[in-house]
């Protein structure tokens, strides 16, 4: 999964470009952080989905948000940036579903999850799930001459761009951010490096002074 990847997830579960940018490259530290825990027998792309996935829920529930509409400022202008790039219309359609739906169908029809891993993931029943997704569908637009909405759907889920191409080079950030906490786990292993060196030597100094005054008894 690449930085394209998580942002364009990020974004579309945020509605919120800046935002998007600035948790990828968090996302992307995280990962490093916990590099250890990753399972051979796992795809890294879905280990990668799982924490930026699970990130975001935390962020939008920390922030108390999950039912909220989106930000109608932050999806105009989005919506210009996908103008630009020649995006499709569903996309917009997509991001401009109130956070609960939004999340449902971009964790289900986008990112294959089962109801039953949606529900786990958004505290819902699978019930709950279901209904959901089918409001979901209900305000996504569709041209009046359309019969099968849910096929029509589909076929536009087909054409959606994986990757969202994000505003800034979030490359830079996520290397600069890396670097940043490559260096400082540098610095504190030197530190500790040199606390043990001294630590020692006062040891050795403490025995060397233990010895003389036992010698002066």
């Amino acid at each position: 999964m690449s930085v394209g990847k998580v942002y364009t997830l990020c974004l579309r579960l945020t509605v919120d470009p800046a935002f998007a940018e600035k948790l990828t490259t968090e996302i992307f530290l995280t990962t490093w952080r916990n590099i250890s825990f990753f399972r051979e027998d796992v795809l890294f792309s879905s280990w990668l989905t799982g924490i930026t996935t699970y990130t975001i829920l935390e962020w939008m529930r920390n922030k108390g948000s999950m039912r909220d509409n989106p930000d109608q400022n932050k999806l105009q202008q989005i919506k210009v940036s996908l103008n630009k790039k020649n995006m499709v219309r569903f996309e917009v359609d997509i991001q401009s579903l109130p956070h609960q739906e939004r999340f449902t169908f971009v964790l289900h029809d986008i990112e294959k999850y089962s109801n039953d891993e949606v529900a786990d993931l958004l505290s819902l029943t699978k019930e709950n799930v279901n209904d959901i997704l089918q409001k979901a569908y209900k305000l996504l637009k569709s041209p009046e001459e359309v019969m099968d909405k849910k096929a029509y759907i589909d076929n536009c889920l087909n054409s959606l761009p994986q990757i969202i191409q994000p505003e800034n080079d979030i490359w830079k950030y996520v290397f600069s951010a890396l670097n940043k906490e490559q260096a400082s786990e540098l610095k504190n292993s030197d530190e500790h490096l040199k606390e043990s060196k001294e630590k020692i030597q006062t040891e050795k100094e403490g025995k060397k002074f233990g010895f003389l005054n036992r010698k002066k008894k």
